[in-house]
């Protein structure tokens, strides 16, 4: 079984160290006789209904089986979910960092409800295409989102390389809406870009991580290395705002960097385990133990990016600013099924080192500073070109008043190291 922490309703356009425990072994099913005749009427029905829906090419047996799993799945939980064989394979390919697609992430709010874009990557199709933060996709070539679940609308947008997808797109804060054309393409995310960190001030280091993948780890590592030899000696901001979260492996193997050998990263309670299970920081051959970190969080802050802020705040390792998280603490395992497809269920939840629960209630963070939707949508637009900058030059900018929190924390900040991070 593998164990995925994946996003909030979140499509990601998108492991040295710790390793996640797997999940004690199932206990041997025991079929009852009520079991064989559930299973009965669900086979009967799928019978009934291939041979006498009015619409043969809808009512094949492997299009009933597909939605018999997806409705299951989806009256368990938000999360929970079948993923057919193809989306399986799609997704184990995009869990690792890399697809073929636009280059975007999305939120579905709520069941009924359009497609928000939460970030592009830089240079992707959906950022050449003129998609920023907050615009909502309302319809995916001729399919009106917001009936469908969001494994169709990835499905929806995922394609063969150089093939088109149109969108009918509305902007945040407006109504009317533009239709665009977005050429596929193989997209390869950086979850921890490297020209996103510089120095501020001269011996701050900022450090922005998208997203948690496989991939996270080693390039936080390199991040961290070179920030060192700039002249990181004061301290790190670590930005995970807008962060949907990813794999859990990506996440307690970045904290393993941050903390000791052996401290607690987070527990996992399953439904048959009495005791729950504990995650420690492994051993590593370069730790940054040394040096202050503040880590920037907002509403959109989620599932592993939890664990990884929970952790290091837990062990007064960081100090959070900005706006309590999202709240999905929810473990999730992925089992492949004999079709090649596979099940995502609720296994469990997590709780940071302390005890706290995370699902359904979130971080909060030690330094509030509040933002309103619209705040957040420009300056994570404003963030894909000027991280780590409290006020870039140029037009409609938004000061970032949460990074600059997180700077204040920081002792012996001169009036020109302020000139230099208002990029000036």
């Amino acid at each position: 079984m593998k164990i995925r922490l994946l996003p909030p309703l979140c499509l990601l356009a998108v492991l040295a160290g710790c390793a996640v425990p797997e999940p004690p072994p199932a206990p041997e099913p025991v079929h009852s006789a009520s079991t064989y005749e559930q299973a009965a009427l669900l086979a009967g029905t799928m019978e009934f209904l291939h041979q006498n829906y009015v619409d043969a090419d809808r009512a094949g047996y492997e299009k009933l089986l597909t939605a018999a799993l997806r409705g299951m799945m989806r009256e368990l939980d938000p999360y929970s979910g079948y993923e057919p064989p193809a989306v399986y394979e799609t997704n184990e390919i995009a869990r690792t960092g890399e697809h073929t697609g636009i280059g975007v992430e999305l939120v579905k709010p709520g069941e009924n409800s359009p497609l928000v874009v939460t970030m592009t990557v830089p240079d992707s199709p959906a950022a050449k295409a003129g998609l920023v933060p907050g615009d909502r996709i309302v319809r995916i070539d001729d399919k009106l989102v917001e009936p469908l679940p969001l494994e169709e609308c990835a499905k929806l947008l995922r394609g063969a390389a150089g093939s088109s997808v149109r969108l009918e797109v509305v902007p945040d804060g407006g109504d009317d809406s533009r239709n665009i054309a977005v050429r596929r393409e193989k997209v390869v995310v950086s979850s921890a870009p490297v020209e996103a960190a510089h120095l501020i001030g001269g011996d701050i280091g900022y450090l922005r991580i998208n997203s948690f993948n496989s991939h996270t780890p080693s390039e936080t590592a390199a991040v961290l290395e070179k920030l060192r030899k700039e002249g990181m000696t004061r301290g790190l901001v670590i930005d995970l705002r807008n962060n949907p979260g990813g794999l859990v492996s990506g996440a307690s193997e970045t904290a393993s960097l941050l903390l000791p050998e052996g401290a607690e990263l987070f527990s996992a309670r399953h439904r048959n385990t009495p005791e729950a299970q504990v995650v420690k920081a492994a051993a590593g051959a370069e730790k940054l133990l040394d040096l202050p970190i503040v880590i920037l969080i907002n509403p959109f802050t989620a599932s592993a990016a939890e664990l990884f802020s929970g952790a290091m705040q837990d062990h007064r390792r960081a100090t959070l600013v900005g706006m309590k998280s999202f709240g999905k603490g929810t473990l999730l395992q992925v089992v492949p099924l004999a079709n090649g497809g596979a099940l995502r269920y609720a296994a469990g939840y997590y709780r940071t080192p302390k005890g706290q629960v995370i699902e359904g209630r979130g971080l909060r963070p030690d330094i509030p500073v509040e933002l309103g939707l619209p705040q957040i949508w420009r300056l994570n637009a404003q963030l894909a070109k000027h991280p780590g900058i409290v006020r870039p030059g140029g037009k409609d900018v938004v000061r970032d008043t949460q990074l600059e929190a997180a700077l204040s924390l920081f002792p012996d900040r001169s009036d020109a190291e302020k000139s230099e991070q208002d990029g000036k």
